[in-house]
């Protein structure tokens, strides 16, 4: 068993989107992991590469998972280069291979990030060169080895970047929707309601399904990467192919105990061609025992099944149009008190309601009232999941007067 990959345990940054680390930390700690800091879009714990395999098949709410070489005090890119020369990279980097190095730099001696990823390629080429007599190939593409320098004033890290293309991408989007939720997103959102994974799920506006695919795979306890076929750490020259297929058998083992678990998920869309992607995306998701259920409805038409006497209460997940990407705010109103009016009624039929929205404005206009809300990004935009909203006195009867009108 190669020392390098299994046994040389170093610090371990796993990054997320904006809002998700608070559930990140819990999906790390639940793999068995030490959680250590967490800020707003990372969380740092510590394991060995062979660990860092194992967290890039598991984590949900992950986008990448970094390992760390060295940590330095650097005031210039100067300095970037002598400490990154003295690293060993023939131990890590194939000098018949390929790098990328990718940055976030916040120093005042740099204009350009790209100077300081210039100094990581120099001073990797330069080690390797001296070291093997030839050196790697380097570019921006993530397919091959991945290299990330975070340098923050003085403070800089080098870290090997395990992951390469996000985790993000599962692999099971056939079809998608004109503004689609990051699987890793959809799945922070899932985790974050409390959902026990065995009561009904509903989904009205699934768009292309994201949310119904990804409960499910938790529901079923499917590692989120299984679909995947290529990361990083495969292309480190201390990789042991051997140990990524003893992990990801396992894990197919386990997933398999599990898969055929009954789970309900309805999903909904008012437009025909999403309910076709959402089932397009389920089946090649691998729902082949159709947990997954959808339908053409408009929001209010949307199925909520009577809860079953002594069941813990179902969830209702909602993601409406904000306004922005999609949909005219003006004319959004109504449709945001139509979700209040559906809420309204899925909860009498025992189901907790969540909104998530880019438009916490258009819901409050509309009357919807949360308990409880939390702060999550959807790329840029910042967004807020809304937790059992309710329309207040004022939208309840203009509800009312509108619906029996129609």
């Amino acid at each position: 068993m190669n020392a390098i990959f299994s046994g040389e345990p170093s610090d371990v940054v796993v990054t997320c989107g904006w809002g998700a680390a608070p559930v990140l930390s819990a999906e790390i700690a639940a793999l068995g992991f030490r959680v250590g800091a967490v800020s707003d879009t990372s969380v740092e714990t510590e394991g060995t590469l062979a660990d860092c395999m194992r967290l890039n098949l598991h984590l949900r709410t992950a986008h990448r998972v970094l390992y760390a070489l060295d940590r330095f005090r650097a005031r210039r890119g100067d300095d970037i280069y002598d400490e990154l020369v003295a690293i060993p990279w023939e131990r890590y980097l194939d000098p018949d291979g390929y790098f990328s190095v990718d940055r976030a730099v916040e120093n005042p001696t740099i204009r350009d990030s790209r100077f300081a990823a210039l100094k990581v390629k120099d001073a990797v080429a330069d080690r390797m060169r001296n070291a093997c007599g030839r050196r790697p190939d380097s570019g921006k593409e993530r397919t091959d080895a991945c290299l990330f320098l975070h340098w923050a004033g003085e403070r800089a890290s080098i870290y090997l970047d395990t992951t390469g293309q996000s985790l993000s991408f599962r692999g099971y989007r056939a079809e998608s929707s004109a503004a689609p939720l990051r699987e890793s997103l959809a799945a922070a959102l899932v985790l974050a309601s409390g959902w026990d994974r065995r009561s009904p799920l509903l989904n009205p506006m699934c768009g292309g399904g994201t949310i119904a695919v990804e409960a499910l795979w938790i529901a079923q306890e499917r590692p989120p990467a299984l679909l995947r076929d290529n990361f990083a750490f495969m292309h480190l020259a201390c990789y042991e192919p051997s140990l990524w297929t003893d992990l990801r058998g396992a894990a197919i083992r386990a997933f398999e105990r599990t898969r055929r678990t009954p789970v309900e998920i309805r999903a909904s869309d008012i437009d025909a061609a999403m309910v076709r992607a959402t089932l397009a995306n389920a089946a090649a998701a691998g729902d082949d025992a159709g947990a997954i259920r959808a339908e053409t409805c408009d929001v209010l038409a949307s199925p909520h099944p009577p809860r079953p006497a002594g069941a813990a209460p179902g969830v209702a997940i909602l993601n409406p149009p904000y306004g922005g990407r999609i949909g005219d705010p003006a004319r959004l109103r109504d449709l945001y008190e139509d979700v209040g009016g559906f809420l309204a009624a899925a909860a009498a039929d025992g189901y907790r309601g969540f909104v998530f929205t880019g438009n916490p404005e258009l819901a409050d206009a509309a009357g919807l009232r949360a308990e409880r809300s939390r702060r999550f990004y959807s790329g840029d935009l910042a967004c807020t999941l809304l937790e059992e909203p309710a329309l207040d006195e004022a939208a309840a009867r203009r509800f009312a007067r509108r619906h029996r009108a129609r």
